[in-house]
């Protein structure tokens, strides 16, 4: 199990990330759901999300989202493209969340190989799956599932569009690899700075 920390401003994305307009690198579609991914890496990460609909009456029932770590990102694609997620049994889950002024949130994102009892699902063995709710911090100062899930959205696919999938992403993270290291760089050296001006020589100096 893994934990990553959703990048917000009082349990929500900054106003400059919502105003940018956000480019899905991934649009899937079924009759009941859609499963988009979207560039989120001026934030180390990629934004996954699945919604419900109803076709008949062209409306949205629910939705469910999380802000993926790239390095987790890439894990899965690695998994998948080395046929290990496609095992019966395996699976990837990422705890994560936020705090905000009305308490903790938790997000739990999972992607797991499940083809059912009986392989009742095994054309479709790949489930993704996003479950959000209450939350509260551990030890460890990650955010960990505490109660009910208030929201819980999950979504199937066939092996070879999941493969498809991941290799979308594949090429994405490689071409834009430059823009993972530039925003790295630029954390790396706030975080100097921060350190520079709070430590006890540079308070004598000034």
């Amino acid at each position: 199990m893994f934990y990553y920390d959703d990048i917000l401003t009082n349990g929500e994305p900054s106003m400059q990330a919502k105003q940018q307009l956000k480019y899905a690198l991934v649009e899937y579609t079924t009759n009941k759901n859609f499963c988009n991914v979207y560039d989120a890496m001026g934030i180390e990460r990629l934004e996954w999300e699945v919604v419900s609909y109803d076709r008949a009456r062209r409306v949205h029932l629910d939705r469910a989202n999380a802000y993926l770590p790239i390095l987790r990102c890439k894990l899965l694609v690695h998994h998948t493209l080395t046929g290990k997620a496609f095992e019966p049994g395996w699976k990837l889950e990422v705890f994560g969340g936020s705090v905000r002024d009305d308490g903790i949130e938790s997000r739990l994102f999972k992607v797991e190989c499940d083809p059912g009892a009986d392989h009742k699902f095994a054309r479709f063995p790949i489930r993704l799956s996003i479950t959000i709710g209450p939350g509260k911090q551990t030890a460890t100062g990650g955010i960990a599932p505490d109660g009910k899930p208030t929201t819980q959205m999950a979504m199937r696919f066939p092996a070879d569009d999941w493969l498809g999938i991941c290799l979308e992403i594949r090429d994405f993270l490689q071409q834009h690899q430059g823009r993972l290291e530039a925003y790295r760089k630029s954390t790396q050296r706030e975080r100097l700075e921060n350190r520079r001006k709070d430590s006890p020589a540079h308070s004598v100096a000034a």
